[in-house]
């Protein structure tokens, strides 16, 4: 990763100096000039190295793992449902089965919603109690540390969350888990 870094910073110099060279002045009309845009082109790259040393990570590391409730609902009722469907198109066709928890959600105005989850993204937690059933919706976020170093100043890290699941939690009561229906109420 370091070698890639050093040639990305060759190719900008390259490009700096070349742009700069474009707006040289020639050097047999004024010498104090020429000096001056000489300093200006060494003057130019310091920055573009400094900044670059700045901005673009050493290293990049998994520093762990962090979930947080992105919503909660209280849960009325739960049942799973299965559908079919498909297609055919002369003589192919396909078939696809979808496992779903439908849900009936409180409102804060005392209604009812109706919600449904793909079986694959939820997860069902017996461990509350029939008042406190309830459905969460959990983002999961990746914490990447990036390191960076600059030669005078030193060394210093910053973390990153990175998104990287979404996740559907049902709290349901000890001993709810049977086939078919479930009902709180």
């Amino acid at each position: 990763m370091n070698w890639f870094r050093y040639v990305f910073l060759a190719l900008i110099l390259v490009c700096a100096v070349s742009l700069l060279s474009l707006l040289a002045p020639d050097s047999k009309s004024s010498d104090r000039r020429f000096r001056i845009y000489i300093a200006s082109v060494v003057a130019v790259g310091a920055i573009i190295c400094v900044l670059f040393q700045a901005l673009v990570p050493t290293s990049i590391e998994s520093a762990g793992e962090k979930t947080e409730v992105a919503g909660t609902h209280s849960l009325a009722s739960l049942k799973t449902e299965s559908s079919l469907s498909g297609a055919t198109a002369l003589s192919f066709g396909y078939l696809t089965s979808t496992d779903e928890y439908v849900l009936m959600v409180k409102q804060d105005d005392g209604g009812y919603r109706r919600r449904c989850y793909p079986a694959k993204t939820v997860v069902v937690y017996e461990d509350a109690d029939a008042e406190d059933a309830r459905v969460e919706t959990v983002n999961s976020y990746e914490i990447v540390r990036l390191n960076y170093a600059l030669p005078i100043v030193g060394e210093w890290s910053r973390d990153q969350l990175s998104f990287s699941r979404q996740e559907t939690r049902i709290h349901v009561p000890q001993g709810s888990i049977t086939q078919g229906e479930y009902d709180f109420s």
